[in-house]
């Protein structure tokens, strides 16, 4: 007899009950039933699951190892089973949230966490996208929403937006840098001298751009946000840094925030998918993030 999930459950209900007739009476069967499908599964494992010589039925060590063992199968067949279901009824069995890299990622974790619990059957990605690569992400359907898409979106049919807010931006040196000590705004002419530390537009369709750099200016490329702050505080270069990733640094004085000639206006974010997409978890998505506690998280 092969290993079925009703012999398994079989097996398992026995073991819980200490009983035969117990556990035939809980899967709703005859007791010679039961006692078969036990007897068949011994004869085909080789070896004795069950001590049936007191009154009441108890495992042998190596069916309390085979319990213990096939739990997590009855498990996952009942998982695969409810998941199954809601695949089934057209929920997602992907679902990809590109976030910008500058947006505040406090209310992340609580989205994933929430949407984990509504839709467990669908496997979840979340991907860093800089600049132009928001909207590229949507584009090349990369990403099925986006997080901090900034500006308005390029000329891109089907897409649909939301504003969700401005992010500010500080434009800062080390505090050991040349520069700090200038008390004047600092012109293009002196900021050329050094690096801008730049995090690289991912955009691989439309139009990449930069934060910000000079004519004529080294660019350094830092692999994501972090590691730019980390190179501006170390004097690497200099550049653009959003304010809320910052705040603590400045308070305590190893960065210092400058003012320039032509200071970058602040950058509006949205909200971004696909319009006219058949997605249960799209639409769940949309509503969640809808709530203004939700939609201001992201900015500050």
């Amino acid at each position: 007899m092969p290993l079925s999930k009703d012999a398994l459950k079989t097996i398992h209900v026995i073991a819980k009950s200490g009983s035969f007739a117990v556990a035939a009476e809980r899967l709703n069967r005859v007791p010679s039933a039961v006692s078969y499908t036990v007897k068949k599964m011994e004869e085909e494992l080789g070896f004795s699951l069950f001590d049936r010589t007191g009154r009441q039925v108890k495992l042998t060590p190596a069916g309390q190892y085979f319990i213990d063992q096939s739990q997590w199968m009855l498990d996952s067949y009942e998982e695969l089973v409810r998941n199954t279901a809601m695949i089934s009824t057209g929920v997602d069995v992907s679902f990809s949230i590109a976030i910008n890299n500058i947006i505040n990622r406090d209310g992340l974790i609580d989205l994933i966490e929430q949407l984990n619990h509504q839709f467990p059957s669908t496997q979840v990605s979340i991907k860093t996208e800089v600049y132009n690569g928001c909207w590229d992400a949507l584009y090349d359907r990369r990403a099925d929403l986006v997080i901090g898409a900034p500006h308005s979106a390029p000329k891109m049919e089907g897409i649909v937006y939301h504003s969700i807010g401005d992010i500010e931006w500080d434009f800062i040196v080390a505090q050991s840098h040349p520069l700090a000590s200038q008390i004047t705004v600092l012109t293009a002419e002196q900021l050329r001298y050094y690096p801008a530390i730049v995090v690289k537009d991912t955009s691989q369709h439309i139009s990449p751009q930069d934060t910000w750099s000079l004519t004529g200016q080294k660019i350094i490329y830092a692999p994501e946000l972090t590691t730019a702050i980390k190179m501006v505080e170390r004097g690497v270069g200099i550049g653009y840094i959003p304010h809320h990733r910052i705040k603590s640094l400045l308070d305590q004085g190893t960065i210092i925030k400058k003012a320039i000639v032509e200071h970058k206006q602040p950058t509006q974010l949205f909200y971004a998918w696909h319009a006219n997409r058949e997605s249960p978890v799209l639409n769940w998505c949309i509503e969640y993030l809808m709530q203004p506690e939700k939609t201001s998280l992201w900015c500050r």
